[in-house]
């Protein structure tokens, strides 16, 4: 009963608050997401694993960790070893701060500088993307968009119009962020994969990790949890979809291991196509790699 009543509370409150209300809610927001942000921004730069660790979301620390271990990169050392410098957000114009549910963002338009040479600084757009973690606010990841081709947008934002694009699913916060993903284990070589599927949907699982559908199109991915010696295997998941008449569905999948230097090309270790009567619906791989 006491739940029912502060939803109906914060309802009403809700409902009744005016818009000044509003824009002094948003500032709140705005402010406490900014010192989240900040704080990642200062441990980033002080390359200090400790508070990196403590102002990230548990999401993108483990998706980070699994990829610096599977380019044979020690973590979390690599995670600092970028030349790219994280944005500063004096001089940039906030567009928006918004949160829903356990996710916020702010969008900010402006000279956006990660270090590079300053002739190369243009006006574009950052998101920052937050989530709630243990009752507070983390920072988890930025997304930086180019206006180069978009001169009608760099006007009006300069005008100081509120631009539609804040209003499309692109630019609302999701509600909640996926599952942390199993931490993948230290392979012995990276490896990657090339999948090639037309006429199906074709899902790729290996290492624990399952990868986004793939539909009409080429695909290639760094492993997550590369290859070891011995037995390793992948399972693809096929399911038909429309093809245009007269043109025939096709499917396949290599994996390479590869080397450490990326100006050498990588060793094929498995290379398998689907029969021209049709893919099954599933199929796991062997593969056999020796040292």
């Amino acid at each position: 009963m006491r739940q029912f009543l502060s939803l109906l509370l914060g309802l009403s409150l809700f409902q009744l608050c005016s818009p000044a209300c509003a824009q002094e809610d948003e500032a709140g927001l705005q402010a406490g997401l900014e010192k989240v942000y900040l704080k990642w921004r200062d441990a980033m730069l002080r390359k200090d694993a400790k508070a990196w660790a403590s102002s990230i979301t548990l999401y993108r620390q483990t998706v980070i960790r699994n990829m610096v271990v599977s380019e044979r990169q020690v973590f979390p050392e690599a995670v600092f070893a970028s030349d790219v410098t994280p944005p500063a957000l004096a001089g940039l114009r906030l567009l928006e701060a918004q949160a829903v549910g356990d996710t916020a963002h702010l969008v900010y338009f402006g000279r956006i500088d990660m270090g590079q040479d300053k002739d190369l600084i243009r006006e574009n757009l950052l998101k920052l993307k937050f989530a709630r973690e243990n009752g507070g606010w983390r920072y988890d990841s930025n997304r930086i968009s180019r206006l180069d081709g978009a001169p009608e947008v760099i006007k009006d934002l300069k005008a100081g119009k509120r631009p539609d694009f804040l209003d499309t699913p692109e630019y609302t916060p999701p509600g909640s962020m996926p599952p942390p993903p199993p931490l993948c284990r230290v392979p012995d070589y990276k490896a990657g994969s090339k999948l090639q599927t037309f006429g199906y949907e074709t899902t790729m699982s290996m290492n624990g990790i399952h990868y986004d559908p793939v539909r009409d199109g080429l695909d290639q991915q760094i492993l997550i949890g590369g290859l070891v010696n011995g037995h390793n295997e992948i399972t693809l998941r096929m399911k038909p979809v429309p093809r245009p008449e007269g043109e025939k569905a096709t499917l396949q999948i290599r994996i390479y291991k590869l080397s450490k230097d990326p100006a050498k090309p990588g060793a094929e270790v498995l290379r398998w196509q689907a029969p021209e009567s049709g893919a099954p619906a599933e199929v796991t791989l062997p593969i056999e790699v020796k040292p």
